[in-house]
C-alpha cells in the first residue's frame, strides 16, 4: 500500500476546493454583471482603501478565470491612465508569483498522473534551460499564449523563479498600458475610443510578429 505525505496533500486539496467553489460562484452568478463600470463603482465605494482592493482583486482573477480585459479597463476607468496601468502592473505581478507558487505547490508529479506525457510542458523545459529568460518574455508579448496558462505553465515547468518573474514584469507593461488607457478613452469621446483600440490592435499585431520572429530566430 503507497502512503502520501498528508502535510504536502492538504494544501493544495484546499487551494483546489478554493478555487472550484470560486469558480462556480463567479460564473453562477454570471460573469456578465461583472462590468468593467460595475467593478469601477464598486472599487471607488471604498475610498482610500480602492487601490489595494484592484490590486488584490487582480491578484487571485486567474484562479477565477475571470476575464483580465474587464479588470484592465475597469483600472482605466477608475484611476486613469498612469495611476491604472500602475496598479494593474502591481496587482498582475502579484496574481503570476501566486499562479507559479500554486503550480509548484500543486506539484509536476501529480500533473504526470493524469497526463504522463505531456509534449508542451517537455518543450517549454527543453527551451527554458537554455534561454529561460528570454523563452518566457516571447511567451509573455505574444498575444497567442493566454497570460494566465503561461504562468501556471511555468510554475510547472523547470525554469527558476527569478527570471520567470523578470520576464514577467517586462511583459506585463503593454497590455496593462493598452487596457487602461482603452478604459479611459471610454470616458471621453467616441472618437477618442476608437484612435485608442485602432492603436492597441496595431501594436497587438506587432508584438504578435515581434514575439513570432524572435522565436523563430533564437528559440
Amino acid at each position: 500500500m503507497r502512503y502520501y505525505n498528508q502535510t504536502a496533500i492538504r494544501p493544495a486539496g484546499y487551494l483546489a476546493g478554493l478555487i472550484v467553489l470560486g469558480i462556480i460562484y463567479v460564473h453562477e452568478f454570471g460573469v456578465e454583471r461583472f462590468r468593467p463600470e460595475t467593478i469601477r463603482d464598486t472599487i471607488l465605494s471604498f475610498g482610500c482603501w480602492g487601490p489595494l482592493l484592484y490590486v488584490l482583486g487582480n491578484a487571485v482573477r486567474p484562479f477565477f478565470f475571470f476575464p483580465a480585459i474587464i479588470m484592465g479597463v475597469a483600472g482605466g476607468l477608475a484611476f486613469g491612465p498612469l495611476w491604472g496601468t500602475i496598479y494593474l502592473i502591481f496587482g498582475t505581478l502579484f496574481g503570476a508569483a501566486l499562479c507559479f507558487g500554486a503550480a509548484r505547490l500543486l506539484g509536476r508529479e501529480r500533473l504526470k498522473r493524469f497526463w504522463p506525457k505531456w509534449t508542451l510542458l517537455e518543450q517549454l523545459d527543453s527551451q527554458t534551460e537554455l534561454h529561460g529568460f528570454r523563452t518566457l518574455l516571447v511567451l509573455r508579448l505574444a498575444p497567442i499564449f493566454p497570460w494566465d496558462a503561461v504562468s501556471f505553465l511555468a510554475g510547472l515547468s523547470k525554469v527558476s523563479f527569478w527570471p520567470y518573474f523578470a520576464a514577467t514584469v517586462i511583459g506585463s507593461i503593454p497590455g496593462a498600458i493598452a487596457f487602461c488607457y482603452f478604459g479611459n478613452a471610454l470616458t471621453q469621446s467616441l472618437a477618442t475610443a476608437v484612435t485608442v483600440a485602432a492603436i492597441i490592435i496595431i501594436l497587438t499585431v506587432g508584438l504578435q510578429v515581434l514575439s513570432r520572429s524572435v522565436g523563430q530566430k533564437n528559440l
